[in-house]
């Protein structure tokens, strides 16, 4: 069955639902598509803030932003998008305003900032911004919303993406015919045995965008979150605020070591300080780390950091008087989908936003907060990019019968419970291999081998696309922001941006 829209949407994140509401009000028509419920995403476990200079702060300057950006992505960030997302970034927080978000009016402070510059909603700020979208498209005529829908493939006509294949939850397939397809499907850190986001997130967008021709770029650059609290039943994030309000990282020993790592200590960024816990944990022959909040009561505590707290407590930790167990995880995806400033893919008609995408904001390592803020600026540039688009009221209802269209997938997958299982065994051998050969510190031994091992794996999309993770990190013969090789533990001056084709070329 065919369905025609003016864009679709893959992904129900902040992202992907500020995009949708920017549209819908402009009159388009939108078909929002979410793997899951559109509430679970990573976006509602955001604990961390949006970073804006702002009017509130006269003390800091848009400069300074720049440059802490600038100076995390180690050189490969694009300093014409830094200037313009982060120029556009109050605007848009005043937008978030507007729509009821009640920011906290202290400013934190996080890692790698040069100032107290991260707005926060205590310690669900991605919570805070998901209600007024969700309430806001969910009352829009012009949004349709299919939730437990995968998608499955783009579809293509001549050289244009113009919509996807869909299934449905009940094992129903549709299409959806698009003037746009926007990808805001989130990254791929569930890839990992340990990370910090929903299960889903297994790049499943970064795929669908590889098959459609568009091309990726600098997939090894995964950034681990420093401290991760272990339980029985999920790993829980605890956000890098905690540390930029004063809380410290101790050994098993009691003694605080983050100072003989990194002289700005708990407040390096989470590159060094997630290598710095591996190294504490081998020297000390421990599992784990302590992050210490005992320094403040528990009342404290609790006003400053009421969902973790909560979450805690439950588990028997009363923080005020014991040190929590912590470790690094994966975390977030730096590289993608490769886009300019409006979020063009090299693909026409493909769009992608957020988390699956590169737009060169963070180079090789993001700075603290500047997700979020990426998922509020860069919807207005692709809202505008789609809205002034010459073709922007033309009409794709003929299209199925009258042009030739080409799936863009290698496989298209019958749906069965076999099938399901058959992908999550292979889901679990893939986090294996790439736990093992992509952690903090990386070799040749170990990537090669890890290559070697996925060449005995079912060809899925998220073995595709280990591959690729993969033979990007051994095309990256250096070190530099989130990618760490000890074979080659220098940073390499005019090393550049490596592509999926380049990985290619390996797998």
């Amino acid at each position: 069955m065919s369905y025609h829209f003016d864009t679709l949407i893959i992904g129900s994140g902040i992202a992907g639902l500020n995009l949708a509401r920017k549209l819908a009000q402009a009159g388009q028509s939108v078909f929002i598509c979410s793997k899951e419920a559109v509430t679970e995403g990573s976006s509602k476990y955001a604990q961390g803030g949006v970073a804006v200079v702002s009017p509130w702060n006269p003390e800091d300057k848009l400069e300074s932003h720049i440059q802490d950006t600038i100076r995390a992505g180690k050189g490969l960030a694009n300093s014409e998008v830094v200037e313009k997302v982060l120029s556009s970034s109050w605007k848009r927080v005043e937008e978030f305003i507007g729509l009821g978000v009640d920011f906290d009016k202290d400013f934190n402070l996080e890692g790698s900032h040069s100032f107290k510059r991260v707005l926060h909603v205590a310690d669900a700020t991605g919570r805070a911004l998901m209600k007024p979208l969700l309430d806001n498209v969910s009352c829009n005529f012009n949004v349709s919303i299919s939730q437990g829908t995968e998608a499955l493939s783009l579809i293509k006509s001549e050289d244009k993406v113009v919509g996807a294949d869909l299934r449905t939850v009940s094992g129903e397939n549709i299409r959806i015919i698009a003037n746009n397809t926007v990808l805001a499907s989130g990254g791929f850190a569930s890839l990992y045995n340990n990370h910090t986001t929903p299960n889903i997130l297994t790049g499943d967008g970064h795929m669908l965008a590889y098959d459609a021709g568009a091309e990726l770029e600098n997939l090894e650059f995964v950034q681990f979150h420093p401290t991760v609290f272990f339980t029985d039943d999920k790993c829980f994030l605890i956000s890098e605020v905690v540390r930029g309000a004063g809380a410290t990282l101790k050994n098993i020993n009691g003694e605080a070591f983050m100072q003989n790592y990194d002289k700005r200590a708990e407040l390096a960024t989470r590159d060094v300080v997630s290598r710095s816990i591996e190294a504490e944990m081998k020297r000390t022959n421990s599992d784990f780390v302590y992050l210490d909040m005992t320094c403040w009561s528990s009342e404290e505590i609790e006003a400053k950091f009421p969902n973790i707290n909560h979450f805690c407590n439950l588990r028997g930790f009363d923080l005020s008087k014991e040190m929590l167990p912590v470790k690094p995880a994966a975390h977030y995806s730096v590289g993608g989908v490769k886009t300019d400033i409006h979020g063009k893919t090299s693909v026409e008609g493909l769009y992608a936003l957020g988390e699956v995408a590169s737009t060169g904001l963070h180079g090789a390592n993001r700075l603290a907060s500047n997700s979020l803020l990426e998922c509020i600026v860069m919807p207005e540039f692709i809202a505008n990019d789609i809205l002034n688009s010459p073709n922007v009221n033309e009409k794709l209802e003929d299209i199925a019968s009258n042009v030739s269209l080409d799936i863009c997938s290698s496989y298209i997958e019958q749906y069965s419970y076999e099938s399901e299982n058959i992908k999550q065994e292979n889901l679990e051998k893939v986090r294996n291999i790439l736990s093992k050969a992509m952690g903090l510190v990386r070799s040749e031994d170990q990537l090669k081998e890890a290559l070697i091992s996925l060449e005995n794996l079912k060809d899925f999309k998220a073995t595709r696309l280990a591959r690729l993770i993969i033979s990007s990190a051994l095309n990256r013969k250096e070190s530099r922001g989130c990618h760490f090789r000890e074979d080659f533990p220098e940073m390499n001056e005019v090393a550049s941006s490596i592509s999926s084709k380049q990985a290619s070329q390996i797998v």
